[in-house]
């Protein structure tokens, strides 16, 4: 799989309609991720079929098959793209954050909560139902990999540091990312125990509440 490919979509429409007018030879296969991406947002993964995507960007279902072999595949170019732009996000976050653990920590996990409020589409291609499908067809692309590495080097570098107490690394960032993904899944305006916080106040109360633990100087 190439995720280099998928970036030019950035330029398409938010739209169906915006995708039909943008089109032109040479940029179906973007065009094609971008509708793919607005049918699950509008109707969910169940309904999600390479005849109806490409009628929505104005081509016919064997035109669409010459870039997806079938919808495996197609679902599969979808989390390439996500990854991409997640860990972008990621990267993006701990810089703006500065040079402390924490601070870094808790940067990502707040462009991590944004990420899925933002792209609910990608959110759900890349960690619901429909990731087994497309796992199945491809190898995992690269940037999903790259992703989980921007957490667990912040962990290394602190670690490095004397911030974080010795131990896995890839340990303690799976804990970090299943935090931060169980509040991206919520609806913190639904739920009565965030005390009305904001999304990135919450998620950077509980962050801190596991960094307590990785403290180089927490007990063991």
């Amino acid at each position: 799989m190439r995720c280099d490919d998928d970036f030019e979509m950035a330029s398409l429409s938010k739209t169906a309609a915006g995708a039909k007018k943008t089109y032109h030879h040479g940029n179906l296969r973007a065009a094609l991720i971008e509708a793919g991406l607005e049918l699950i947002a509008e109707k969910g993964v169940r309904a999600f079929t390479l005849r109806e995507i490409g009628a929505r960007v104005g081509v016919s279902r064997m035109a669409a098959y010459r870039h997806f072999a079938d919808k495996a595949k197609l679902l599969a170019a979808m989390r390439e793209v996500g990854f991409a732009k997640f860990a972008a996000a990621l990267e993006e976050g701990r810089h703006k954050a500065g040079r402390g653990f924490a601070a870094r920590m808790n940067g990502m996990g707040v462009a991590y909560v944004q990420f899925a409020r933002e792209y609910p589409a990608y959110f759900e291609v890349m960690f619901g139902g429909a990731q087994d499908v497309a796992v199945k067809a491809e190898e995992k692309c690269a940037e999903e990999e790259r992703a989980f590495q921007v957490l667990e080097q912040a962990i290394v570098d602190g670690q490095a540091r004397g911030e974080v107490r010795a131990g896995d690394s890839r340990l303690m960032a799976c804990a970090a990312w299943s935090l931060v993904h169980g509040i991206g899944a919520l609806r913190l305006d639904q739920m009565p125990f965030a005390g009305g916080m904001t999304p990135a106040d919450f998620v950077i109360a509980c962050s801190n509440l596991l960094l307590a633990g990785m403290a180089a100087d927490a007990k063991k």
